[in-house]
Parts: C-alpha cells; structure tokens; sequence
C-alpha cells in the first residue's frame, strides 16, 4: 500500500472514531421517559451498588448485556453480593434462577441466571445508587431522586 493511500485510510479511520458505536445502557427517568444519558457497556458486564435501605449495608448486583440471535440486546443478572440478610435480600439456595448460594469472606454470594425484562432502579440519595462500568463509575444520585430505567441498547452515543 503506498503511502498517499495509508493516509487516506487512516484518516478516514480517525474521522471516524468519534461516531463509534457501542452496546451500552440508556437510562432514562422512568415516569417522565426523558433521557438522561446513555452509558457504554463495552465488556458487557455491569454493576449496581447501593446501601440496602433495611439492613443500611453494601449490596452489589451484577448484570450482562445478551444479545439475541437477531441482534436484540436483554439484560440478566448474574450475581448479587451482600453481607447482611434483610428485607429484599435472598436467604435461600432456592431463589428464582439461582445457580448458587454461599458465604465466604463475610460476604452473602447468590450466583444467577436471571433475565430482567425491565430494568427499574428506585434511587435516593441516602443510599450512594451507582453504576459501575468497566473502568467508570456513574453516580445515580445526580438526578433527583425518583426511579430510572435502564434499556440496553446496541448504539450507545453520548
């Protein structure tokens, strides 16, 4: 390849690159349906963490974007971590589309397979709503406090 035809090539890459597009999560106010922003999920693995409002400890959710034979993008969830029983947390091996359940290192683990087909987080400030994504963390509490859906999309451009 000469070189006046690399340069074409790359630049065109670069001028480009800013259009990317990425599976990632739209997350919108739930009620409203007004978009707040959309998040890219480049690994396709996320997480959701939060102070249980009963117990007042960590919880940790774990989640992956599948995407279907025909390209559509679902969420499951694959895991939650927490260190204290209470309201709303699992206590039992035989929790729907539990694959396992044990405590090791202070911690609860049940291990899923879980398909979420609506995405809704109640959020308030009190109880540091994050989501994490790869290498960011995004703080949920930014917008006033209310419920946000998450829907995961296969164009992700902030």
């Amino acid at each position: 390849m000469n070189k006046v035809a690399l340069r074409l090539l790359l630049a065109g890459v670069l001028s480009s690159a800013g259009h990317l597009q990425a599976d990632g999560l739209e997350i919108s106010q739930y009620r409203e349906g007004r978009l707040l922003t959309c998040v890219p999920v480049t690994d396709g693995m996320f997480e959701l963490s939060f102070i249980h409002s009963v117990s007042l400890t960590p919880v940790t959710d774990f989640y992956r974007l599948i995407t279907s034979p025909v390209g559509d993008l679902t969420i499951s969830q694959t895991a939650e971590v927490f260190i204290a029983h209470g309201q709303g947390l699992p206590s039992l091996v035989n929790e729907p589309d539990a694959l396992s359940f044990e405590h090791r290192n202070g911690q609860f683990i049940l291990k899923m397979d879980r398909k979420i087909g609506r995405l809704v987080v109640r959020t308030d400030q009190r109880f540091k709503n994050r989501l994490h994504t790869g290498n960011s963390t995004i703080n949920l509490n930014q917008w006033p406090d209310s419920g946000l859906l998450f829907t995961p999309v296969s164009n992700c451009q902030q």
